[in-house]
């Protein structure tokens, strides 16, 4: 059966000293933060003093294990029930009375597989009252009292889960359930101090802090224990342990220096020299490839300054900028443009300050061949934006700008880079550079001509037809009141008996 476990009938004994081992660590008192000058607060045995010195009764650590309570059964009224101390402090924290056991307690064998074990999910139904018999938590729906009548208690009948000794409930439940086996119901009581001693769950109003609680549990299920997740400083100390036997390993198996390194990293490329210049680019590029497997260097050991100098880092990154730079001319053969443009970005940020000349120039001509492929589509009617080969070109003057002020910086006195900044390989860069950008402006001008034309006749044209008539009838009525303004006006006078209206006579009236 379990280490834990205490028969009903068994007589108290009290342990020895040496094997009182509390599982959790005492709680200290932290409803009131300390202040070194102010608080005043001392051990009630010793008078010490200090930062989290204190613990929930008052005492410091030292002298809570000094003069620590023994349980006495004799004084203890709960013990006259059939109570017993379960703690291994023997304090009588946490005591048990069996209510019932699975069939199967006798077997040792059996009942010790039915143990949970640190870490286990556990099931429980459980119940919780107060000393004065109200119920605070139940997760029960009936539930048979002391005096033996069943009542309805409002409980759902979902069982509590929890993790046994990983601190997710309170101190005394997670000791009482690691006494009990599989199927077995105990009733349990539990001091202030093993309960609700720091904060109060919004759950469960009805208790109070440091208030005696008197659990009902049965033990449903539990399954496979999953480790417990280490503190802060066991995480510290792990790290000091691993830091310690990297050190011993590096004294035991040295690495090879980094000059050897950067000088095999080198014959790799002098190999994939010889295939580019036969033409063998994908082979050119693998050799490259090599070559950066003998300057990996892991961040933890980049970023070691006992492991690393700032001289030997610098030696890797231009020997790192050296292979971006031939195997970007390699994918640039292949017309791989955005894998040869990352190989020109991190040969840039490999060259650092004040930069390579030749990594610009790389990347100038990268930015170019983008632009020509852009400008293609022109020729075979595919659509193409404007403004994509504008940042292209953009890009490529940048960067051509770039390597000719490095040029004229670091090339040495009196030769023809010096003084211009450019030999006859950035020339030809540069007016290739120059006839695309002439190109890509003609085909926007003629967008520009193209996009007014059809604005013109389609978006416009219906509203130009339109005032072309209003205009046409505005003309005719102009013509027509002139054409007026030529003819004689008419007199209206009576001079000579002109105008004069003859009536004719009015017969004479009959009889």
């Amino acid at each position: 059966m379990s280490e834990h476990f205490i028969p009903p009938n068994a007589k108290f004994t009290t342990p020895d000293p040496e094997e009182l081992e509390p599982k959790y660590a005492p709680e200290a008192n932290t409803d009131k933060p300390f202040d070194d000058e102010k608080d005043t607060r001392r051990c009630k045995d010793c008078g010490g003093y200090g930062r989290g010195l204190l613990q929930s009764d008052g005492r410091c650590a030292h002298c809570r294990r000094k003069g620590a309570v023994k349980y006495d059964p004799s004084t203890c009224p709960h013990a006259a029930k059939g109570f017993v101390d379960i703690t291994r402090a023997a304090d009588g924290g946490v005591l048990k009375k069996v209510v019932t056991l699975p069939p199967n307690r006798d077997d040792e064998s059996t009942t010790k597989d039915l143990t949970p074990s640190p870490g286990c999910p556990c099931k429980v139904h459980i119940v919780g009252t107060l000393t004065n018999g109200e119920i605070f938590q139940a997760t029960r729906d009936m539930y048979t009292g002391p005096d033996g009548v069943e009542r309805c208690i409002g409980g759902d009948d979902n069982p509590l889960e929890f993790h046994l000794l990983r601190e997710k409930v309170v101190r005394g439940l997670d000791v009482a359930v690691s006494t009990m086996v599989l199927g077995e119901v105990s009733s349990f009581v539990v001091r202030g101090d093993y309960g609700y001693v720091r904060q109060l769950p919004e759950s469960l109003p009805k208790v109070t802090m440091n208030a005696t609680l008197i659990y009902e549990v049965e033990l449903l299920e539990f399954g496979e224990a999953i480790p417990r997740f280490p503190s802060k400083e066991e995480l510290a100390q792990t790290k000091r342990e691993r830091e310690e036997e990297n050190k011993q390993m590096l004294k035991e198996n040295p690495p090879v220096p980094y000059a050897e390194r950067c000088e095999e990293a080198m014959k790799e490329k002098e190999l994939g020299n010889e295939l580019f210049k036969e033409g063998k680019y994908e082979e050119a590029k693998k050799q490259y490839d090599s070559g950066f497997i003998h300057v990996y260097i892991h961040h933890d050991e980049w970023n070691n300054n006992h492991m690393m100098n700032d001289e030997q880092r610098k030696t890797i990154n231009d020997t790192k900028a050296v292979l971006h730079l031939n195997r970007c001319m390699c994918r640039v053969k292949m017309e791989k443009w955005d894998d040869a443009l990352w190989d020109a970005d991190k040969a840039v940020q490999f060259s650092g300050k004040p930069g390579n000349p030749k990594a610009y120039y790389r990347r100038m001509v990268i930015y170019t061949g983008h632009l020509k492929r852009e400008l293609a589509k022109e020729k075979e009617g595919k659509f193409w934006e404007i403004d994509k080969g504008k940042r292209w070109a953009r890009c490529a003057r940048r960067d051509l700008t770039k390597c000719l002020a490095l040029n004229k910086e670091q090339a040495p006195e009196g030769s023809e880079l010096r003084k211009e900044g450019e030999d006859g390989v950035v020339r030809r860069g540069r007016l290739d550079l120059e006839r695309l950008e002439q190109q890509l402006k003609r085909y926007e001008n003629a967008y520009q001509k193209s996009a007014k034309k059809l604005y013109s006749e389609k978006m416009m044209g219906g509203l130009n037809e339109k005032y072309e008539n209003l205009k046409i009838k505005k003309d005719k009525r102009r013509a027509e009141e002139e054409e007026n303004m030529d003819m004689p006006e008419l007199d209206d006078s009576d001079e000579e008996g002109q105008g004069e209206v003859l009536m004719p006579p009015v017969p004479p009236p009959t009889n």
